[in-house]
């Protein structure tokens, strides 16, 4: 009896190594013929973003018109590239004539520099903000029985955001959480990756000479300095990738962050905590797939809106892989062999 446990016990061990290894060989396999092909993704935001004025001590609300974009996202290899704008052609932005047109542009890179160390630059611009606040602010200057409604709009301003951030990752490496990124990276597993980073930010906000108010147009000639502001944090969390049946997936991760701000030029700053967090569930084949997302990113802070944070993102897209030419393979081969 006690032979023909053990007997059982040795195969269902042998079983289950035998099953890991097909795992991980079929992995490596797929992680091969990955290296020739790239990755397209089409995808429509929707981007809630308040950003702050400081005026007498008081904070006032300018936001763009409206906020949806168009994204791309592009990935070969080891890097990935992001590239967002609001087209014409699509008709996604119904401007308000109260509160002006907005553009936006977005790029973005991301790529590993180690198995363990990933980084992430990106550059964001919104031209045309109008004022929330506005009745708040004309009842400041003009008094209280200031009762006018409509919007101050200021087309020729422009909120231009220079992000960064250095994460290295304490458990998992950097073929698990790709696909942490975005939906160019097919999931493979289930795993659990915990990471450390420090995130940087460097805001300008500028171009505040000309107002439409009541379709009226005032143009100040006197000099207008742009505002400035850093913001640099510490983010250390966690995610959790899950296969769920067949090519569908879903993704979560969590972030609380220490981070430090400052107003460049003027006595304001302070020490706060947030949380950044992100989940995604898609469908992904291998050679086609498509998903939804939802990000948030949270700062407990009585000045919140001056430090110009995203509160929150909804995002969707569709994509597909295809074969890369065999110069730019040949090429990158080159360029691995001298990163290894």
């Amino acid at each position: 009896m006690q032979v023909k446990i053990l007997s059982c016990l040795l195969f269902c061990f042998s079983s289950v190594s035998y099953a890991q290894e097909i795992g991980e060989t079929r992995d490596e396999k797929y992680l091969e013929e990955d290296k020739k092909k790239v990755s397209a993704v089409a995808g429509l935001s929707y981007i809630h973003n308040i950003f702050g004025l400081l005026y007498q001590d008081k904070i006032f609300r300018l936001r763009p018109n409206d906020a949806f974009y168009t994204e791309f996202f592009l990935r070969y290899r080891w890097l990935d590239v992001s590239f967002s704008l609001a087209p014409k052609l699509t008709r996604i932005n119904n401007d308000d004539p109260e509160k002006g047109k907005s553009k936006y542009f977005n790029v973005g890179f991301t790529f590993f520099v180690s198995p363990k160390l990933r980084q992430y630059v990106y550059f964001s611009q919104v031209k045309g903000l109008y004022f929330q606040d506005t009745k708040e602010f004309m009842r400041l200057i003009y008094g209280d029985d200031y009762n006018e409604e409509g919007y101050l709009q200021f087309p020729d301003a422009k909120y231009r955001s220079f992000k960064g951030e250095t994460s290295y990752l304490l458990l998992g490496n950097k073929n698990d959480y790709r696909s942490f990124n975005n939906m160019t990276y097919k999931p493979l597993k289930d795993i659990f990756i915990v990471s450390t980073g420090l995130f940087y930010q460097y805001n300008i906000l500028s171009d505040f000479n000309k107002t439409i108010y009541q379709g009226e147009i005032f143009n100040e000639s006197a000099d207008n300095s742009p505002s400035k502001d850093f913001r640099i944090a510490l983010r250390s969390g966690g995610g959790v990738q899950k296969k769920i049946e067949g090519s569908w997936y879903a993704i979560l991760e969590a972030y609380p962050e220490f981070y430090y701000s400052k107003l460049i030029g003027e006595d304001f700053h302070e020490f706060n905590v947030g949380l950044y967090s992100n989940a995604r569930m898609g469908y992904d084949n291998g050679k086609w797939f498509f998903g939804g997302g939802f990000q948030l990113n949270w700062i407990n802070s009585s000045n919140e809106n001056f430090y110009s944070t995203t509160q929150w993102l909804f995002r969707v897209g569709i994509g597909f892989r295809f074969n890369s030419p065999t110069f730019v393979n040949r090429n990158f081969d080159k360029i691995d062999h001298i990163l290894k």
